[in-house]
């Protein structure tokens, strides 16, 4: 399931324009370590339980505005 999800990350993350996927794959290898994002492993090993993970990716981020608050900066520095 964990692969899936992350095929599906791929897919959207596709059809997102260009920089701005570029843009999120920085951020998010930048938190996680991973372009696409936390890994179950990564999840697991900062305390998270299994019932944590399924729930959380269930849901969008909440912090999508935060998340993508430095885009105009980062672009301007490319």
């Amino acid at each position: 399931m964990n692969q899936a999800r992350r095929d599906i990350g791929v897919q959207y993350k596709n059809v997102t324009p260009e920089r701005l996927r570029e843009y999120i794959y920085e951020v998010n290898k930048g938190r996680y370590g991973d372009p696409l994002g936390p890994t179950y492993e990564y999840l697991k090993a900062n305390g998270k339980t299994d019932a944590q993970i399924i729930q959380s990716a269930s849901r969008p981020n909440p912090d999508v505005d935060k998340l993508l608050s430095g885009f105009e900066k980062w672009l301007k520095e490319q």
